[in-house]
Order: C-alpha cells, then sequence, then structure tokens
C-alpha cells in the first residue's frame, strides 16, 4: 500500500523583509496618528488637573479666612499696601522690602486684615511675607525665645502681638520685625509653585461707599488670587469669599503700630 506523501514545506513561507517594513511604516502611521489625536487631549487634562488643584488652594484659603477672622472681636483694620513684589516704591511714600512702609493708617481696601483676637492678641493677616522674625514673649522684653526664618510672599501668614495700654504693638526691635507668634497656614510645597494674594475690603452701600471708621463692620469680604509667578501678574484663579464677623467689630483707621515696618503687606 502506498504511503501517503507529506507536503512539500514551501521555501517561499513567511515574512519578507518588504513586508516586515510596510508593516513597520503602517503601524507608524496608525501611532502618529493616535499621538497626534491624544496629545491635545492629554495637554488639556494636565491644564484641567492644574485648574483643578488652583481652585482647591483657594478653596481651602478662605476656609481658613473664614476660621481667623470668627475670632475678630473690638475693631477690624485693613493696610492697603505695603511693599510691592518688584522692589518698587509705592505712591512715593514706600521703602521696597519685605514689609516697611511709611502710612500705617487704615484703607477702604487692602493686601493686609488686623483685628484683636478673643484672647486679646492682635492679629495680622497677609500674603506679603516677612522677613526673619524674632518671637517674644512680650514684645517689651529684652529676652529673644527664637527666631522664625523669613516667609516668601505668596504664602497665607499669620502673626499674633501683644497690645500696650494704648492699644497699640511693637512689630520691629532693632530694626527686627518681631512677634508673639508666627504661622505660615500651609506650608510652601502646598501652593505647587503658585503665589497667593488676598485683598481684604469693607462692604459698601447702594452708592458704592465703603463703611466709614467707626461703623459696626457686619462682614469683609476678600478677593483671593492665585498666581504662577512670583511678582503676580500671571493670574490662574480667582474667588471671592464672605467673610462673616461673630462679634460686633467697627472700622478702625487709626495707628495701632510703632515702629518702622508694618507687619504685613
Amino acid at each position: 500500500m502506498k504511503q501517503p506523501q507529506k507536503p512539500r514545506k514551501n521555501p517561499k513561507a513567511g515574512t519578507t523583509l518588504v513586508e516586515m517594513v510596510l508593516t513597520l511604516l503602517l503601524f507608524g502611521i496608525m501611532m502618529a496618528f493616535i499621538v497626534g489625536i491624544l496629545s491635545p487631549a492629554a495637554k488639556v487634562f494636565v491644564r484641567i488637573q492644574k485648574l483643578q488643584y488652583a481652585q482647591l488652594i483657594v478653596d481651602n484659603t478662605i476656609q481658613e479666612l473664614r476660621s481667623l477672622t470668627q475670632e475678630a472681636t473690638q475693631y477690624v483694620k485693613i493696610y492697603e499696601r505695603a511693599a510691592d513684589p518688584a522692589g518698587a516704591p509705592i505712591d512715593g511714600n514706600a521703602v521696597a522690602g519685605n514689609n516697611e512702609i511709611r502710612n500705617r493708617r487704615g484703607a477702604d481696601s487692602g493686601q493686609a486684615l488686623e483685628f484683636i483676637t478673643t484672647q486679646n492678641y492682635l492679629l495680622v493677616i497677609s500674603t506679603g511675607g516677612c522677613d526673619d522674625t524674632d518671637i517674644y514673649l512680650r514684645t517689651d522684653d529684652d529676652a529673644r525665645l527664637q527666631q522664625e526664618e523669613a516667609t516668601k510672599a505668596g504664602r497665607l501668614l499669620s502673626r499674633y502681638y501683644s497690645q500696650d495700654t494704648n492699644g497699640r504693638y511693637v512689630c520691629e526691635k532693632d530694626g527686627t520685625p518681631v512677634a508673639r507668634a508666627v504661622s505660615s497656614i500651609f506650608t510652601d510645597g502646598y501652593y505647587m509653585g503658585n503665589y497667593l494674594e488676598i485683598i481684604f475690603s469693607y462692604p459698601t452701600d447702594a452708592d458704592d461707599t465703603p463703611i466709614d471708621p467707626g461703623e459696626n463692620v457686619p462682614y469683609l469680604l476678600a478677593e483671593v488670587r492665585l498666581y504662577s509667578d512670583e511678582t503676580r501678574t500671571q493670574l490662574v484663579v480667582r474667588d471671592t469669599a464672605v467673610l462673616d464677623l461673630r462679634y460686633e467689630v467697627k472700622r478702625n483707621d487709626e495707628e495701632t503700630v510703632m515702629g518702622e515696618t508694618l507687619p504685613g503687606p
């Protein structure tokens, strides 16, 4: 009986070099097409994610401001400006620097907020930065407890002071900023390379006129801005919040700080 013959192998079976090159070329064209579609989408996703992070920073800042201002008693005071981020003199009456200013009276709106807390401390909130600050048990003492490192502009900063019998406080000693306590609300890395700015203001009436000095302040307004650059010119996101005040307070525009520097900007 004849055995069936096995089929002969085709010597031409397999992938030729030309076929492989064409396959790779086709694959490359398809990948380039896919990347061309996904790349803009990925950029949009990254941009949206950055905006979400920025909005989260602003939202958390507003919550902190509301928590702090709930403790305001007796009076509130707003400082217009202190040092310009770029280091230029302001209105011809201020010397550039982290916190040096000549005019220490209150304004309708500005970058630093001052009030007396329920513990009877003077609290100043700002985002203007501050040089190295000496911490004293009392600002009229000679014994320095410690020194807090400088805080650069664009970070939410709170500083506490003890008031004297005239309701004023010392913000520098021998040319160095002093305070009872200094607190950076968030760590530097929390801002993810962004820079914060807050503009405080009083409520206005129907004629857009702010509350007069000595009048009761039912609430404050805070415009919170987040910038991508240190000079605070490239705005990323901003929001406005109402800061309700728990206790009865009045607007105060009188001088409350002693020394050549303002504890803000």
